[in-house]
């Protein structure tokens, strides 16, 4: 991992422990059930932030290696409804998977840190639920996560304690798999009438 990425590192989570120490502090002169419960829930997104960056920074110059092994697409996403961590707003629903291969090979402990990123992001911006799917394309597993929020470009309502470095571990998470002639890569498209797609693709 470069210096310039360490040092965003560190700068994300000084702001995220910043944000957990208010909510604490409240807390402490007013005992509230459901703040509580939300604060618990961050500090939970903290630990597995904390987790994706050392898997990050463990690896020489940031170039992770997947070690993949045979899972079942919609199986594996199924798994991710039960995210510890997830926010109270938009529900996380899982869609039809109807292009999705039986069986792939891929890295589950990598795409599940990469998916969980791209998960927290979508819930920043959901209106009224995330949905997680998978297809096959042009040779590639495709996860993806879709938000019916307003889109690409609009302003981040959590930008204040955010770096963005969530994106940078789910493109190392898909370049990690790679064949001899191609490797993984990250998507992001817009869709209309508001929403964006978070695409991972898988050789």
């Amino acid at each position: 991992m470069n210096h310039e990425l360490l040092a965003l590192l560190v700068h994300d989570l000084k702001n995220q422990l910043g944000v957990l120490e208010a909510e604490l502090s409240l807390l402490e002169a007013k005992p509230d059930r459901l703040k509580a419960h939300r604060a618990h829930q961050h500090c939970a997104q903290l630990r597995q932030r904390l987790v994706a960056y050392l898997t990050l920074y463990g690896s020489p110059e940031g170039q992770l290696v997947a070690h993949a092994s045979d899972e079942s697409p919609r199986d594996f996403l199924a798994s991710l409804l039960s995210v510890a961590s997830r926010p109270d707003g938009a529900p996380l629903r899982l869609g039809p998977c109807a292009g999705a291969p039986p069986f792939w090979y891929f890295d589950p402990r990598l795409t599940r840190l990469a998916l969980e990123a791209a998960l927290h992001n979508a819930w920043r911006f959901a209106r009224s639920e995330v949905l997680l799917d998978a297809a096959q394309r042009d040779g590639f597993l495709v996860f993806t996560v879709h938000d019916d929020g307003p889109g690409l470009g609009a302003s981040d309502p959590s930008a204040q304690s955010s770096t963005g470095l969530g994106l940078e571990l789910c493109a190392a998470v898909a370049r990690a798999h790679r064949m001899p002639d191609r490797e993984g890569r990250v998507l992001l498209h817009r869709r209309e009438p508001g929403g964006t797609d978070f695409e991972i693709w898988l050789p």
